[in-house]
């Protein structure tokens, strides 16, 4: 019985690192994005898991950096499609050194994301 209970201590133990690092590790992404474009939503998918019930939206977006169009798209927790539609106008934030690297927020919002 001991053996069981340290045994699933340490399967928890290991989850909570791995999570505190997956959360650090995308903090330092964003405090990078601080360069601010305007962007336009191109296209939003809502979906939905069958089992959970859970939803996410995928918003596909374009914007201009130093003269240049440029497209990508970022996945947000539950239906936000709303927020987000076809057509808007956009807030993105990107790292300057690697203008790929984006986080898309509706218009007026600042960067870096906090």
């Amino acid at each position: 019985m001991l053996k069981r209970i340290l045994t699933i201590g340490a399967v928890l133990a290991g989850v909570a690192v791995f999570i505190v690092i997956v959360v650090v590790l995308e903090d330092r992404r964003l405090a990078r994005l601080t360069g601010t474009a305007p962007g336009q939503v191109t296209r939003v998918v809502v979906q939905t898991d069958s089992d959970s019930d859970d939803s996410s939206t995928v918003v596909h977006f374009t914007y201009v950096v130093a003269g240049r169009t440029l497209g990508d798209q970022s996945t947000k927790g539950g239906d936000v499609s709303d927020d987000f539609l076809q057509g808007a106008a956009v807030t993105v934030c990107y790292d300057p050194g690697k203008p790929a690297d984006t986080e898309v927020y509706q218009a007026g919002r600042t960067c870096p994301p906090r």
